[in-house]
């Protein structure tokens, strides 16, 4: 009786690959693209970072995709990831490298453009939540004396610490 023993499948060349990289994922473009391009390293991110099981992640869609592989200028490129979460949630996602010494206002800006998505008429109750996660190369509150790598903001009462709403949420990977 012969037993077949089927070889294991070839691993792609770049498992393997060492080197320079060229464009890591600090590089804005290469940042969406490659979440973009990738369902399961997208959803595996978003569950890590809003402490999810995956399994509880049924959709996640990107609502300003890029048309991949096309060049972009500096004043026509968008350097956030918009994404709908199981229809419902605002997610952006921004990578910022260059520290502008502005982060908390910008960072507020986009939270609160992503919160404002109530059509007129609609019932508040209605509104979905909104949450902005900065991926930064600095850090933003260098008066921390250890800064966090992975803080997240909420707005709370500061006498009792009463959270006022959880559907307002300012996440930092520093």
């Amino acid at each position: 009786m012969s037993h077949s023993m089927s070889a294991a499948p070839a691993r792609p060349s770049y498992h393997a690959a060492t080197g320079k990289i060229d464009y890591p994922m600090t590089n804005d473009y290469m940042f969406r693209a490659v979440l973009q391009r990738s369902k399961p390293t997208l959803k595996s991110l978003i569950a890590s970072l809003l402490h999810l099981e995956p399994d509880s992640i049924r959709s996640l869609e990107i609502t300003n995709p890029i048309v991949l592989g096309q060049s972009f200028d500096e004043k026509s490129f968008i350097l956030n990831i918009s994404i709908l979460l199981n229809n419902h949630a605002h997610i952006n996602l921004e990578m910022q490298v260059l520290n502008e010494h502005n982060w908390p206002e910008r960072s507020l800006s986009y939270l609160c453009r992503n919160f404002d998505q109530l059509q007129r008429g609609s019932a508040y109750l209605e509104v979905a939540p909104a949450i902005q996660i900065g991926f930064l190369n600095f850090t933003p509150f260098p008066e921390k004396k250890i800064p966090e790598f992975y803080a997240t903001y909420k707005m709370l009462n500061i006498k009792d610490h009463h959270l006022y709403s959880d559907k307002f949420r300012l996440s930092v990977v520093d």
